[in-house]
C-alpha cells in the first residue's frame, strides 16, 4: 500500500471525512468538559463507602476504567477492577460500587451486567450519553451521569474518564481530583498543539511514527502500571488504523513472550513487518529500567531491529498516562490517513454486533425484561 503525504492538508481533510483528527485534538477540552457534568439522577445518601469498585464496560467505554485503575491504585484502599466479561465476578455484592459505562447506552453486554449488578445488590452507577441505559436508570432511579452524545465511543474517552472520577469522588473512594484533571488538560493542550496536522512531519513525532508503521503489525510493551496506555494504543490501531496489533506487559513478557521472538522464527519473516513499541515514562525505578532495557536488548539480538520508544514528559500522575495515550491516538489516526483510509467508520464491529443480536436477540430480551 502506497503511503499518503501527511503534510498535505487537503488530502488529510478529504480522507478524514468524519473529523477524527479534530476529535483527538479536542481531548483536553473534552477532559475538562466531563468535569462539568453533574448527576442527572442523584445517589442515595444512605449508600456506604464501597469496599471495592467494579467498572463495567467494553471497547472505548472500558478504557476509562483501565486508566482509573492505573492512576488511583496507590491512592485508595478500595480495589478498582474492570469487568469486560459476560458475567460479574463472584465478589460483586452490596459492598461493591458498580460503575456501568456504555457511551451509546445500547451495548448489550453492559446492559446485561447492569441488570446483574442490580440483582446482586451492588451500588450501581450508570454513565452514558443516552440510549436504553439512560432510560432504565431514570425508571429505576439509579444514579446517572449523562454525557454529551454524538461522538464515536473511543473519542468519548476523556468525557467518560472525568465523569467516572466524579462518581468515585461522590462515593468517597478518592478525594476530589478535579485540580489534577485540570492540570493534566493543560499539559495535553501543549502536546496537541505540537501534534496537530499543520505541524509538518519533521517536527511532528506522531506523524513520523505513523509513517514507520505503515504495512506492519506492531507489538506494544509497557510496564504493568501503564497497561492502560498499551491497551488503548493497540485498540486505536485496530479501530482507527484498521490493522492488527497486540500488546503485552513487563515484567510478565520476560517470562514467556520473549521466547516467541526467536531468531529461528524471525529469520523466516521480514523484520520490518513487526515493529516493537516500548511505552516509557520518566519515573521508571532502577528495577523497571533494567527490565525494559534487557527486553529491548533481547529483542534486538533476536532480529527485531525496528524498536521505537514512546516517551512523554508529564508533571501529573494522570498526565503520565494520558499524554502517551493522546500521542498514540494521534499516531493511529495519522496511520489511517497515511494508508488512505477514513479512521472513523468501524463496519466490522457494527456488523458483528448486528449478527450477535440477530442470532441471540439478547438486547431485545433484556429490554423487555428490565422494563417489565
Amino acid at each position: 500500500m502506497d503511503m499518503k503525504d501527511l503534510d498535505d492538508p487537503a488530502l488529510l481533510e478529504s480522507t478524514d471525512k468524519s473529523g477524527m483528527l479534530g476529535l483527538v485534538a479536542s481531548f483536553p477540552d473534552l477532559l475538562t468538559e466531563g468535569l462539568e457534568y453533574g448527576w442527572t439522577v442523584e445517589p442515595k445518601e444512605s449508600w456506604k463507602i464501597p469496599s471495592n469498585v467494579l467498572i463495567v464496560g467494553y471497547g472505548g467505554s472500558a478504557i476509562s476504567g483501565d486508566i482509573l485503575r492505573n492512576w488511583l491504585s496507590s491512592r485508595t484502599t478500595a480495589p478498582i477492577e474492570v469487568c469486560r466479561d459476560l458475567e460479574l465476578p463472584a465478589y460483586a455484592s452490596k459492598e461493591t460500587l458498580a460503575i456501568c459505562v456504555s457511551y451509546s447506552g445500547e451495548t448489550a453486554e453492559a446492559l446485561r451486567l447492569l441488570d446483574a449488578s442490580i440483582k446482586r445488590g451492588c451500588n450501581v452507577v450508570a454513565i452514558t450519553s443516552g440510549g436504553f441505559m439512560s432510560e432504565l436508570s431514570r425508571k429505576l432511579n439509579l444514579p446517572l451521569i449523562k454525557v454529551k452524545a454524538g461522538l464515536p465511543p473511543r473519542a468519548a474517552l476523556p468525557l467518560l474518564l472525568s465523569s467516572s472520577t466524579i462518581a468515585l469522588t461522590t462515593f468517597n473512594v478518592i478525594s476530589d481530583a478535579r485540580k489534577e484533571v485540570v492540570e493534566t488538560a493543560r499539559e495535553l493542550q501543549v502536546q496537541t498543539t505540537e501534534l496537530k496536522p499543520s505541524v509538518n512531519s519533521q517536527l511532528n513525532k506522531s506523524k513520523r511514527l505513523a509513517q514507520k508503521l505503515v504495512n506492519t503489525i506492531p507489538t506494544i510493551y509497557s510496564l504493568e502500571r501503564m497497561s492502560s496506555v498499551a491497551r488503548r494504543f493497540k485498540d486505536q490501531l485496530n479501530e482507527n488504523s484498521k490493522m492488527p496489533a497486540k500488546f503485552d506487559l513487563i515484567p510478565e513478557a520476560c517470562h514467556n513472550e520473549i521466547q516467541g521472538w526467536s531468531p529461528e522464527w524471525l529469520s523466516r519473516q521480514p523484520s520490518s513487518a513487526f515493529p516493537v513499541m516500548l511505552v516509557r515514562d520518566s519515573r521508571e525505578s532502577d528495577l523497571e529500567f533494567s527490565r525494559i532495557e534487557m527486553i529491548k536488548e533481547q529483542l534486538i539480538s533476536a532480529g527485531l531491529i525496528h524498536i521505537h520508544e514512546m516517551r512523554t514528559q508529564a508533571k501529573t500522575e494522570l498526565g503520565r498516562l494520558l499524554l502517551p495515550i493522546n500521542l498514540g491516538d494521534f499516531v493511529s489516526v495519522y496511520l489511517a490517513l497515511a494508508r488512505g483510509l477514513d479512521p472513523t467508520p468501524v463496519p466490522s464491529i457494527e456488523e458483528l454486533k448486528r449478527r450477535v443480536e440477530s442470532r441471540t436477540h439478547e438486547k431485545s430480551r433484556l429490554k423487555s425484561s428490565l422494563l417489565s
